[in-house]
């Protein structure tokens, strides 16, 4: 039996930095520590790591997913303002391999950590052994990947599609597109789709009804929307909730038409497992499937809410297990 080895992995986010150190052997990882840091307490990355770090036993190898795009294993960040450099990391912290990739490239490997217990399922549909799968989820941003057969396995696709244009669907949805012009001039999706999307709603349905947006002044504009509309004591909170859990469905059709996710569309991410009972309740659903002809192929498609909301952080760490394996 090969001698146990330590590993890092990490799910490093806009708001929140998971991190995680296992001893891991052939057949198994056992946790070691697990922590959880604000991401702007710290000025870098890199000193995150090495508060966690502190007396640590030596690392053979590390995987961190990031929100951003990779290139030669380093990345700046999409919404904080770090660059991330894992030959930096594995200099300076003595760790032979260290890996970076997509957030949502660590939570498509996850998928396959979950437990049956960790989704919450949208619409049933009919798997279809083999078949893509997409995952999607908001936080601080919008991140998007997809998980394509690929010989006897699959293979993860990081993307990010958060950043494509948003497509209004209803008439309210094209006046919230107007309003966010004037703001922004382009519109992605991710203006609308995430945590600050929902501040960005709230703000519009304020205008649009002439409602004072008295939330915005709040510590965190979003958390305090959704409470309010989860507990029915704001209607232009109530109301920007729905038109975002429309438009979050919406846009998770497309990606199921985009790759044909006949294997499930999977909703990850720390928004949408906080809304899981008004994500549940139709809304969500109903922007899925309003694809008009091709609604009877979306209604096959399986739709589940990851509840577990380490799914990123096991993706990492059954990266972080291979590499010592290999």
């Amino acid at each position: 039996m090969s001698k146990p080895k330590h590993i890092l992995a990490g799910d490093v986010g806009g708001t929140k930095v998971l991190l995680r150190l296992s001893k891991t052997d052939a057949a198994d990882c056992v946790l070691v520590r697990e922590q959880r840091f604000n991401s702007t307490d710290f000025p870098d990355f890199e000193a995150l790591l090495a508060q966690f770090l502190r007396d640590a036993p030596a690392i053979a190898a590390a995987c961190f997913g990031v929100p951003g795009p990779v290139q030669d294993n380093a990345a700046r960040l999409t919404n904080l303002p770090w660059f991330v450099d894992g030959a930096a990391i594995g200099r300076r912290f003595g760790i032979a391999s260290v890996q970076l990739i997509n957030d949502f490239a660590a939570i498509g490997h996850g998928i396959a950590a979950l437990a049956p217990e960790d989704l919450h399922i949208l619409q049933a549909g009919t798997v279809q052994a083999g078949a893509a799968r997409a995952v999607l989820g908001a936080g601080t941003g919008l991140g998007v990947g997809f998980l394509f057969p690929c010989g006897e396995g699959e293979t993860v696709v990081p993307t990010e599609g958060g950043n494509v244009d948003f497509a209004p669907g209803t008439e309210m949805e094209i006046e919230l597109l107007r309003f966010l012009r004037r703001r922004h001039g382009q519109v992605c999706v991710e203006r609308v789709v995430s945590g600050p999307g929902l501040a960005n709603i709230y703000e519009f349905v304020c205008e649009y009804e002439q409602h004072p947006p008295v939330l915005l002044e709040s510590a965190d504009p979003p958390a305090a929307i959704a409470e309010a509309a989860q507990s029915n004591t704001d209607v232009a909170a109530s109301h920007a909730l729905a038109i975002f859990i429309r438009a979050y469905g919406a846009f998770a059709g497309d990606l199921a038409l985009l790759s044909l996710a006949r294997g499930g569309v999977y909703v990850a991410g720390g928004v949408a497992a906080k809304l899981a009972t008004q994500m549940a309740q139709g809304g969500f659903i109903a922007g899925f499937l309003d694809k008009g002809r091709y609604r009877d192929l979306l209604e096959t498609v399986p739709v589940y809410l990851v509840m577990n909301t380490e799914v990123g952080l096991l993706g990492a760490e059954r990266l972080a297990a291979r590499q010592v394996s290999a």
